[in-house]
């Protein structure tokens, strides 16, 4: 197997037939177009070379020794991948019978020998735009095909988590509609705040749902600016104290320790998925760990030439790397755990634990935060034991503020 290399995401071109000089003449008429070309002998190399380069067509002599033309298309079908990629197949045969084995094996299309170039270059670029038009309406459907599921999900979820504080509001206003007047203040302030604490909730579920369906259909845009760091994430847990205050927990700002270094720059994100990221995961934190189990949030920032290239980040062309720097969350928890099964799939839409009992919530906190990660070029990992604690740690690159 032989092959050129021309513009790295150009078509490739494998080339079947056992005669050199045809082969060479091919090679040149498909690089002369742009594509990339690989070279097959015979029909068993072809298989093989197939399996290995995946290529976008496959021009195909019809009498080879060793294993025919007519059998390799035929073999070519059952391959991963090989019933959608185009075979055309280039003979000296030109008898009817030929032809509808050729059509018969697979091929889609056939041309004779001596080959007309113009009409060999002209039907190649046409089985490449249909089958770009194929994959593109097939990736259409299936994108169609989870969007109508996602939909489904949402309604479902949204049904069944909306009932308990819907319940709770309406139970708490015709309480104070018939009685309000006979209780104390304290117990109808009680009420308004079970209220209150319950539409919240419904709040945080619709904006779940929005950010889950904008990051699935493509509509949720980067937006990085200066942002400060301490600043945002000593907000977000008074945020998500006065939020467990109100829901009855209490108690919630002493479990979150924050620490950060001794000098943290402003850089330069978006704050509004870091808001989404870091709440989730805090959330998440507090929600699977006991009422009396500390939550830690370390904050860390660093010079990116300290870190090793396979880190795995997307670090953008914006500005030299003395400009980046990467900054590392680790939320740590003491509490229920994740099964090591179940690491791979948390991060999916609507997935939660199997150990979670009745602690309510969407499955959707984590797979919004990794979505926010990645659009910031970042990535989130995980680590956990049952019945320890889980550590999640967020990696984001960003440049300082200047």
């Amino acid at each position: 197997m032989n092959t050129t290399s021309q513009e790295k995401n150009a078509p490739i071109i494998l080339v079947v037939d056992d005669d050199r000089t045809t082969r060479m003449m091919l090679r040149r008429a498909m690089e002369s177009e742009g594509y990339r070309v690989a070279e097959a002998n015979n029909g068993i190399q072809c298989l093989d070379s197939y399996s290995h380069l995946m290529p976008s067509m496959v021009l195909l002599d019809a009498k080879m020794p060793v294993m025919d033309g007519f059998e390799c298309c035929s073999k070519l079908q059952t391959l991963p991948g090989g019933s959608s990629t185009p075979v055309l197949m280039i003979t000296g045969l030109e008898d009817e019978e030929s032809v509808e084995r050729a059509f018969s094996a697979g091929s889609r299309d056939y041309i004779t020998k001596p080959i007309h170039w113009a009409v060999l270059r002209y039907r190649v670029r046409r089985l490449l735009q249909e089958q770009e038009a194929e994959t593109e309406i097939l990736k259409a459907l299936r994108r169609e095909r989870e969007l109508n599921d996602l939909r489904s999900r949402i309604v479902t979820m949204v049904s069944h988590e909306y009932r308990t504080p819907l319940t709770t509001i309406l139970s708490s206003a015709e309480l104070l509609e018939h009685y309000g007047e006979r209780w104390t203040a304290e117990k109808r302030h009680q009420h308004l705040k079970r209220i209150q604490s319950a539409a919240k909730h419904m709040t945080h579920l619709v904006s779940d749902v929005v950010s889950i369906s904008q990051f699935e259909a493509g509509e949720l845009q980067f937006q990085p600016a200066a942002v400060d760091l301490k600043a945002l994430c000593l907000q977000l847990v008074a945020d998500l104290a006065e939020k467990a205050g109100g829901m009855g927990a209490g108690g919630q700002q002493s479990r979150i320790k924050v620490q950060f270094p001794e000098a943290l720059a402003a850089v330069v994100l978006d704050g509004n998925l870091l808001r989404q990221i870091l709440g989730n995961v805090l959330e998440n934190a507090v929600k699977y760990s006991g009422s009396d189990s500390e939550v830690s949030l370390d904050v860390r920032c660093q010079d990116l030439p300290q870190i090793s290239n396979e880190e795995g980040m997307d670090l953008g062309g914006a500005g030299g790397l003395a400009e980046h720097k990467l900054v590392m969350f680790r939320v740590e928890d003491r509490g229920i755990g994740i099964a090591p099964q179940e690491l791979l799939e948390i991060f999916n839409p609507f997935y939660r634990g199997h150990n979670i009992g009745n602690i309510p919530g969407t499955g959707l906190g984590l797979a919004i935060a990794k979505k926010c990660a990645e659009l910031h070029g970042g990535k989130i990992a995980v680590a956990s034991t049952v019945g320890v604690g889980t550590a999640v740690t967020i990696t984001l690159p960003v440049k300082t503020a200047s």
